[in-house]
């Protein structure tokens, strides 16, 4: 059991979708699903996001999308959205939410809205946008590099996802299941000779002593169809594997659009297939056994049809979900923020002003955008963070359960053990921002994860606590 000191869980009315209508027995005819897509592509010419400095996009590798699907059952509805973006932000998701739950009368506490963490997406939010967009327009009275609100764009079309999806509601059955995944996914923090741990040390560097930490190679996969054996029209599926293979200047929504295209080969042009990554603070995609090479112009496609392939060679054994049960639940935990001082601060203005040094190294640019968060964060909640945990119930053996931030593999698969739900979805990147959450035990060993998150040790144990909370009140 985790310690809970220093954490306050606090249950929101999501339970009203339990307590009026999650537990009754009903007939799978009166299980509905929606399913809908909306373009959130940004102009060509904003920044594009997931590093400590932000190259303008030059043009359109993929599409990015906002991928939603409404469940809705015997009065419960609930909503899940994941964007082709690095993270979501906190106004993002809040200005989604409630738009689309006065528009569909979907419950706030019952639409999770995650991202994929494509690192082909616009540099929208956090420190270093500010700091960008505010220097972009002290220079030159505008910023020719934000020719939109990002924010509100995007809200508008994911609200539009949903609204969309809603009104598409119609009988749906779900089949269900989980394969092994293997050889696609790997720790990427090492112990190394000097007795350190040392995050991507490089292909077969002799410094390696060992893997610091395991892989999740479980793919759970979830498939709609229409009723009495129809044709699959949709497909989620949730892997631990970080979706930062695809590099370059251009908009480009990495292997998740590449399964799509897999599964439409299959299904057709109109079959939508959502990718919700797991909890991959700590996995990647780059095998250091070897010295084959791993080029970003070719893994997010080679990633792609693997998963394509395993997907299809399973669709056939999954099990049907003979009786849904949909519910929802949700929680916010308070996750204590680190300290920082005045002066701490003020350097880190000066590291990313290029005062220090004109070309800081790269742990000085990750110790700097920390402490930027932390002022941040301090700013707006105080000495701790609400972070919302969610879980949908899908049946008596299947649920949803999406967490914020980019969560470490370890606690994801503790969710899995613990959960009550023989399949267990578990999402990341879910609401609010997408600094990393590891262990305990990774904030002793260090390295680069650690460096970034701005949260004190203990916050992961409480997210997996609550979590399974959630998933044990939600079991018939």
């Amino acid at each position: 059991m985790y310690e809970t000191l220093n954490y306050v869980v606090i249950i929101l009315l999501a339970i009203w979708g339990v307590a009026n209508h999650g537990d009754d027995a009903r007939a799978r005819d009166d299980f509905k699903v929606g399913v809908a897509v909306e373009d959130i592509t940004p102009p060509v010419g904003m920044r594009v996001g997931g590093n400590y400095v932000s190259p303008v996009s030059t043009g359109v590798h993929d599409p990015l999308v906002a991928k939603a699907i409404v469940f809705e059952q015997g009065g419960v509805k609930a909503a899940l959205v994941v964007c082709d973006l690095t993270g979501i932000s906190l106004d993002l998701s809040n200005l989604v939410r409630k738009a689309a739950s006065k528009a569909t009368e979907i419950p706030v506490a019952h639409i999770i809205i995650s991202a994929t963490h494509t690192h082909g997406a616009p540099q929208y939010q956090g420190p270093i946008r500010d700091l960008e967009h505010a220097n972009e327009i002290a220079a030159k009275g505008k910023d020719a590099h934000e020719s939109i609100d990002y924010t509100a764009f995007a809200a508008d079309r994911c609200v539009r996802a949903i609204e969309h999806a809603n009104a598409l509601l119609k009988p749906a059955a779900i089949d269900v299941g989980a394969v092994d995944q293997p050889g696609l996914a790997f720790n990427r923090r090492f112990h190394m000779k000097n007795g350190y741990v040392r995050f991507n040390p490089g292909k077969k560097n002799p410094e390696i002593v060992r893997v610091a930490g395991p892989v999740d190679t479980e793919l759970p996969i979830l498939v709609v169809r229409d009723p009495a054996g129809g044709k699959p029209r949709a497909s989620l599926v949730a892997f631990a594997m970080h979706v930062a293979t695809y590099g370059g200047p251009e908009w480009g929504a990495d292997f998740p659009a590449h399964l799509e295209t897999g599964l439409r080969k299959e299904f057709g042009p109109d079959f939508v297939s959502i990718f919700g990554e797991g909890t991959a603070g700590d996995i990647n995609h780059i095998d250091v056994s070897n010295d084959a090479p791993q080029p970003s112009a070719t893994e997010p496609a080679r990633i792609g049809a693997a998963l394509t392939s395993t997907v299809l060679k399973a669709i056939p054994g999954l099990k049907p979900v003979d009786t849904p049960s949909l519910a929802a639940r949700s929680a916010i935990v308070q996750l204590p923020i680190e300290d920082v001082t005045d002066e701490q601060v003020a350097r880190a203005l000066d590291v990313f002003l290029r005062k220090v040094t004109p070309t800081p190294d790269f742990y000085l640019l990750v110790e700097s955008h920390r402490i930027l968060e932390v002022r941040d964060r301090r700013k707006q909640f105080g000495d701790s963070e609400p972070a919302e945990v969610q879980v949908i119930r899908i049946g008596s053996d299947t649920a949803i359960v999406s967490l914020p931030h980019e969560v470490f593999v370890e606690l994801g698969m503790a969710i899995k053990k613990a959960s009550p739900f023989k399949h267990t979805f578990v999402l990341s990147l879910a609401q609010d921002a997408d600094y990393y959450v590891p262990t305990r035990k990774a904030f002793a060993e260090g390295s680069y994860e650690v460096v970034t998150c701005p949260l004190k040790p203990g916050c992961g144990e409480a997210l997996v606590e609550t979590a399974v909370g959630l998933l044990k009140g939600l079991k018939p």
